[in-house]
């Protein structure tokens, strides 16, 4: 049963919400849907679009399109609102490691990495808090689903924003097929950064959906013939609105089939373009390994012409060496027995100098005595 009117206002629905309460814009719209239970996306959807239906058809038309996120996208979007701070924080570290990593400072990139696993880790573990207390199941899929989202806020700041804008309906890979067209596949919202402050809250939509056809009016025995067809006429309103709404329904149904499907196609464009992006720089990394296989191949070819010429050219060193080694003994033999030569001729000059003057000092002897003798005679 709906609540009545003194319920609190988070508890209204969306039939009985006053329309000043009501979201006045896709944004607010995609922020109360994008924020409230995944269980709960696509009947607050509907009743939002069947409010806003006759004021607003744009609007109702723009919220009917809203995709219900998947499981690792409604975890990401509660954490962008339960912990802003940590979610913030992923751009400015993400800035950090690329900043690091362009000027290869090795101690600083292995401090932010370590901060970069610890922040994954703890965002991931406190998304399983959430489901946990939400009753919702978070496979290991989606895990890792989780964590490439959160790998891509790290790798590209538009990412990061569109992370904190807490409007997700799917997840975010790194990668060069991320860019403008990736983001934009994930996002359900047109959120595109941190979500605004102090936003005004809006109705919370309740998921009972009222029923199409309002209460008629009872007649009474009192009521003369020509209210009688007064009430006819309002039956047949009533029944065209019915059937406008239905219409309408149908509208939005055929529309949600089309903008998924286009949204499906997107995807699989997108997915395809990444594969074929991966594949080329598979066969160009292969081609690139080839030719340094082949040029690694000729210059070891050319490297073993060359160990051989050296190895010929010290071979006929070796022997060089050793045929100059032999004269350089015999010289150095012939050098000893010339020094012993010149050792035995210098003694053997001494030797004979000595007699010499020895012979001279006798003769000077012999003559100073006869000169002697002469004189006395």
């Amino acid at each position: 049963m709906p609540p009545g009117p003194d319920a609190p206002a988070d508890e209204q629905t969306v039939e009985g919400a006053p329309a000043e309460e009501l979201p006045r814009s896709l944004e607010d719209a995609a922020d109360l849907l994008y924020g409230i239970g995944r269980e709960e996306f696509i009947g607050v959807r509907d009743a939002l679009v069947k409010r806003l239906r006759k004021d607003d058809r744009d609007l109702a038309r723009g919220i009917g399109a809203l995709r219900k996120p998947s499981v690792a996208a409604w975890v990401a979007n509660r954490l962008a609102r339960e912990y802003p701070d940590e979610v913030g924080a992923l751009e400015e570290l993400g800035g950090s490691l690329r900043e690091a990593q362009e000027k290869l400072e090795g101690d600083a990139l292995r401090q932010l990495s370590r901060q970069r696993h610890g922040l994954i880790n703890a965002l991931v573990e406190r998304g399983r808090r959430i489901a946990r207390e939400e009753a919702v199941r978070l496979g290991d899929p989606a895990i890792r689903e989780l964590e490439r989202t959160i790998g891509a806020a790290l790798a590209d700041p538009a990412a990061a924003r569109a992370l904190a804008g807490g409007q997700l309906a799917g997840g975010m890979e790194a990668g060069p097929g991320l860019g403008d067209g990736g983001i934009s596949a994930a996002l359900g919202g047109p959120a595109s950064g941190a979500r605004p402050a102090g936003r005004a809250a809006t109705v919370r939509p309740s998921t009972t959906r009222p029923d199409r056809r309002p209460p008629r009016p009872a007649t009474t025995a009192e009521e003369p013939d020509g209210d009688a067809d007064d009430t006819d006429d309002t039956d047949d309103t009533e029944d065209g609105e019915d059937a406008l709404d239905v219409r309408d329904d149908q509208e939005t149904r055929e529309q949600e089939e089309r903008e998924r499907a286009e949204q499906e196609r997107r995807e699989r464009e997108e997915r395809e373009r990444r594969e074929r992006e991966e594949r080329e720089r598979a066969e160009r990394a292969a081609r690139e390994a080839r030719q340094r296989a082949d040029e690694t191949g000729e210059a070891a070819r050319r490297a073993a012409e060359d160990a051989d010429a050296a190895t010929q050219e010290a071979e006929e060193a070796d022997t060089t060496v050793t045929d100059l080694r032999r004269r350089l003994e015999a010289a150095e033999q012939a050098r000893r027995e010339a020094w012993d030569r010149a050792d035995t001729a210098a003694r053997e000059r001494d030797t004979r100098r000595r007699e010499a003057d020895r012979a001279e000092e006798d003769a000077d002897a012999a003559e100073r005595h006869a000169r002697s003798l002469g004189a006395r005679t």
